[in-house]
């Protein structure tokens, strides 16, 4: 899988980041300051790196400078050379104009400003722009071909629902983990067969997101952006704004002509002990303290994946759910604090396991 070094101190532009580097199906390494970047950086490859200027030199000190940022910019373009691109990121470009140019005189192969544009020259596109340039991505060829002739517009079809994208009329659109949170709410119905509706502060509250109205509203606007774009490409079909999630009135919602399937949802499990580390994509039922009840819908996932046995770090919870790191330990404290859970081993290498399996 392509690898990204991300640096950036702000917990909610690291998200944003996050999002953007797994919606294009790459993994995620991340950094808060210039001392645990240098620690990432040392041994191991990565396809490109996004990097904030203005970050501190070590964890827990608040006092981030740009010249920290600059500093290892040097220290990237020397150890891995033009093969690795870097995207310096940073909400200083207006206040210095040359330094997007300096940037790029350093090495960096390009330079994007905070907040990050939602059309034109994207982070999205920065990023794929620069593997492109470096050598590393290549055009996809495509066993079936567009079809010919002109644009038609979207009529409808199928959805189908994957961990990291969608299928839409069998055209592939990456998506967030976010989104696909989003899209799993939104696919359910009501008592009359119409899809569920709901408006952006009640998806922030009912999937508990660490984000505003305007984190929410970029994720439907990405979204909308890429499928009108993969459509036009691989299917040679128009799809409008409002063709396949609705806005407006009672909220968002999925329009009447989408058949949605979802692959996580629905896909059956053949063995009957879970690996370690695996985590299934959908909560399996489990019986667990009455107390779960009052839990939210983290803490209430993480107790089945217990029950069955699963070695739970906490990683698993932000791979899954991708909450902030402060989301899931305050989750985990709470479960441990209800003496639901508990946690054993090292601080590094241990895990959390169900209180009910520690009395046996």
């Amino acid at each position: 899988m392509t690898r990204a070094l991300i640096v950036e101190d702000n917990p909610r532009i690291m998200e944003t980041v996050v999002d953007v580097v797994e919606s294009l199906g790459h993994e995620p390494v991340t950094a808060t300051c210039q001392e645990d970047a240098r620690k990432l950086i040392n041994g191991h490859p990565y396809a490109y790196a996004l990097l904030d200027l203005e970050i501190p030199v070590k964890q827990g000190r608040n006092f981030p400078r740009i010249e920290n940022g600059i500093n290892l910019l040097r220290e990237l373009v020397s150890h891995y050379g033009r093969q690795t691109p870097v995207i310096v990121m940073t909400a200083h470009g207006n206040d210095g104009p040359h330094q997007g140019v300096d940037c790029m005189k350093m090495g960096a192969a390009d330079y994007i400003p905070k907040p990050f544009p939602v059309s034109g020259q994207t982070l999205d596109k920065a990023i794929l722009q620069a593997l492109e340039n470096s050598g590393q991505s290549k055009p996809k060829s495509t066993a079936a071909k567009k079809p010919s002739g002109p644009p038609r517009p979207f009529e409808g079809g199928k959805m189908v629902l994957f961990k990291r994208r969608v299928e839409i009329c069998g055209v592939e659109v990456p998506i967030s983990q976010m989104m696909h949170r989003i899209l799993t709410r939104l696919s359910e119905k009501r008592s009359n067969g119409k899809y569920v509706a709901y408006s952006g502060s009640d998806l922030i509250e009912l999937l508990d997101l660490n984000c505003g109205q305007n984190g929410i509203g970029s994720q439907f606007l990405e979204f909308r952006n890429k499928t009108a774009e993969r459509l036009l490409e691989g299917a040679n079909i128009i799809c409008e704004r409002n063709s396949i999630i609705a806005s407006g009135g009672p909220g968002y919602r999925l329009q009447e002509w989408i058949m949605f399937e979802s692959v996580t949802r629905s896909a059956s499990r053949s063995r009957t002990e879970v690996d370690e580390q695996e985590i299934p994509s959908e909560p399996a039922s489990a019986s667990v303290d009455p107390l779960s009840s009052n839990l939210n819908e983290r803490q209430r996932w993480a107790l089945s994946q217990l029950e069955l046995g699963v070695k739970l770090q906490l990683r698993h919870i932000l791979d899954y759910f991708g909450c902030s790191s402060a989301t899931a330990k305050r989750d985990l404290t709470a479960l441990k604090t209800l003496k639901l859970v508990r946690f054993v081993g090292s601080a590094r290498a241990g895990h959390y396991i169900s209180a009910n399996r520690l009395a046996e």
